[in-house]
């Protein structure tokens, strides 16, 4: 049983009228390193892990391309849904951090727009920018070369390109 919970780990069961509820844990295996899936899902099993989630490309791009394929046809609640939807990649704290392109300040508004241009291009420009600090930490060509193409398959499937 992992030290730290989650709220977001519970269920509140009442299994009997005028009786206190009972809350049950549930145990969601914990995020891998190059784990690649939704946001929402790799997020929510991250804790203390030393891992920090990535969208891929990241969220900004991901809102200017769908505020421009839309236009007015999707409200921002909307939008913010399949954004929490969006891919995500389990790294290293201090290589997100230190090497991500589009961490924080990093991620311009020019950045955003050229990335929102070409989703398929930005992906593999995001992952790129990372891949020194990943080697500077020992992770293999195999193992980058899988994430990279886990990224690109769950992006296709998502619908972001072909």
């Amino acid at each position: 049983m992992p030290e730290e919970k989650d709220f977001r780990d519970y269920i509140l069961v009442f299994p009997i009228p005028n009786l206190s509820p009972v809350y049950v844990y549930l145990s969601k295996p914990p995020v891998k390193l190059f784990e690649v899936g939704e946001y929402q899902d790799l997020a929510g099993r991250s804790r203390n892990d030393g891992l920090d989630i990535d969208h891929i490309p990241s969220k900004a791009a991901l809102k200017l391309f769908l505020k421009n394929k839309l236009g007015k046809a999707a409200t921002d609640k909307d939008i913010d849904k399949i954004l929490n939807s969006g891919v995500s990649i389990a790294i290293p704290h201090r290589v997100h951090r230190g090497y991500s392109e589009t961490y924080k300040g990093r991620n311009t508004k020019a950045k955003q727009v050229k990335d929102a241009s070409d989703i398929r291009a930005a992906v593999d420009s995001n992952f790129d920018a990372q891949v020194p600090g990943l080697r500077e930490e020992g992770y293999t060509d195999e193992q980058l070369n899988k994430a990279r193409e886990e990224l690109h398959q769950l992006n296709k499937e998502q619908g972001w390109y072909k």
